[in-house]
């Protein structure tokens, strides 16, 4: 059953890549409009070993975005939700809930790439230190509240970002944590936020286009990585 529904990913990536990245396991920090499509872009391509780590519950306002929730899930916690879910596109996958903060995460098993989705100063700046102290490849979704254009996003470094003003946060305290900003592989939006003082605003577009950007950069990732390993070895 699995092999036919993901005949079409095998044959876009080649079996040996599909094969290779059926065995990486991802840990998603954050199950909203970003991370969520992350998630769910990489369970239709075939990964299957997932760590998802989020504190919230459902709300009716995160249903004009976010997908991996409909209205009778509206109360409960988007961990087992999002399980849920997954399991629901393919049973085989393995699939380790944890609902608490990213910053009480405790890595105390192998994880081959770390995603954060979360909005928490605090949370993020842990997650960037966990990830290195235990060499993980990581990628950090900047700010997507207030915009609308799914073709302003573009994956980046740290380094590099202008736009954003969470990005400057995130600099500042990297680099008091001893991180590199130009080793902080980030995905932002290039269009400035509308002004709004009194919440932050958000549609599908640009959280959903940040999450098929972190995918896709997941994906190719790890078909680099096969095919260092296999030239390593010939």
């Amino acid at each position: 059953m699995t092999n036919e529904i993901f005949k079409r990913s095998i044959g876009l990536l080649g079996k040996d890549n599909f094969e290779f990245m059926q065995e990486q396991k991802i840990a998603v920090f954050g199950l909203g409009g970003v991370g969520g499509t992350a998630l769910e872009a990489l369970v239709r391509t075939g990964f299957r070993h997932f760590i998802i780590v989020d504190f919230d519950k459902v709300e009716l306002s995160n249903l004009n975005r976010q997908i991996l929730y409909l209205y009778k899930d509206v109360g409960r916690y988007k961990v087992d939700v999002a399980k849920e879910r997954l399991l629901a596109i393919n049973p085989v996958i393995d699939v380790k809930k944890y609902c608490l903060k990213s910053q009480d995460f405790v890595i105390d098993e192998r994880i081959d790439f770390i995603v954060d989705a979360i909005d928490d100063v605090e949370g993020k700046i842990a997650l960037l230190v966990k990830a290195k102290e235990n060499n993980i490849k990581s990628v950090m979704s900047l700010g997507m509240a207030n915009r609308h254009d799914p073709n302003a996003v573009y994956l980046t470094t740290l380094n590099k970002t202008h736009t954003d003003p969470l990005a400057k946060k995130i600099r500042y305290l990297a680099k008091k944590n001893n991180l590199d900003p130009k080793e902080i592989a980030v995905v932002v939006s290039e269009e400035l936020p509308q002004k709004n003082e009194v919440k932050l605003n958000s549609s599908m577009m640009a959280p959903s286009s940040s999450g098929l950007t972190i995918a896709k950069y997941i994906i190719e990732t790890f078909t680099e990585r096969r095919r260092k390993s296999y030239e390593k070895h010939l």
